[in-house]
């Protein structure tokens, strides 16, 4: 009766988001096909858009990959600071300094993200057209990843020398369980909400990308591989999460 009741409670809003959003992408979708007709006649501005970005990929990155890294090497130094000066007492300069150093790590891995997209983009055009820019932009690329790793593995040690029960080596190909062996009960109920967390947003996000990517391709016209990618990331956290599930389910009824 009450999973009755709360079916009967939900449904309604349910059926109303359903309604405006089906409302929203009927507008959307007639506005995308005037749109594209508009943008057929306008390809010379996209494939100018296109070159600008893959000629300017390789500075692009460097920038970014400066501001990125320089911020998150900021934290790691301030981390490092205030685990130096610790009295062994304030509880609270640690929990300042373990948040400094995630900061760190998201940084870490925004820089890699952002590295990848503008070596996409000055790769693109390989191997129709072979640019002059191609070896500065590996070079870069590569500088980068080097440095993104580095400051990775100053942060690892940094945490290990924090909480010198923790295992592992990010050079380690089995790093994530290697680290996840030598956490406690409670960090590991915090990794688990954290990766519950990043499950749902993806389930809801990727949705939203392919009806974006759907739109765009009426513009665009970029194909339907886009939108593909997506619903094999989909496919793949929704397969991996449930077996997953399935397998500690299952492990859990044979240690009871």
């Amino acid at each position: 009766m009450k999973q009755k009741s709360e079916n009967q409670k939900a449904f309604p809003r349910f059926l109303g988001i359903l309604v405006v959003a089906s409302l929203i992408g009927g507008v959307l979708g007639g506005l995308s096909g005037v749109a594209g007709y508009f943008w057929e006649d306008h390809t010379a501005f996209g494939a100018a858009f296109a070159h600008l970005l893959g000629a300017a990929s390789p500075w692009a990155m460097a920038v970014c990959a400066a501001v990125l890294l320089g911020i998150g090497y900021g934290f790691y130094r301030r981390a490092r600071t205030a685990f130096r000066g610790w009295d062994g007492e304030d509880e609270d300069v640690m929990q300042q300094a373990e948040e400094d150093l995630s900061r760190t790590l998201l940084l870490d891995s925004l820089t890699v993200i952002v590295s990848f997209f503008f070596f996409s983009a000055g790769t693109a055009k390989l191997p129709q057209e072979v640019s002059g820019s191609i070896i500065p932009l590996l070079v870069v690329f590569l500088a980068v990843i080097a440095l993104a790793v580095l400051l990775q593995q100053k942060t690892v040690d940094l945490t290990k020398e924090m909480n010198p029960e923790k295992r592992g080596s990010v050079y380690d190909m089995k790093f994530q369980e290697r680290w996840w062996e030598s956490c406690d009960e409670a960090e590991r109920r915090q990794i688990g909400q954290a990766s519950y967390k990043a499950y749902t947003t993806m389930n809801k996000f990727c949705p939203y990308c392919w009806g974006v990517l759907l739109l765009g391709n009426m513009v665009f016209h970029y194909g339907i591989l886009p939108s593909a990618v997506v619903l094999v990331i989909w496919a793949v956290l929704s397969v991996s999460y449930t077996r997953e599930a399935i397998r500690l389910g299952r492990r859990g009824q044979k240690t009871e």
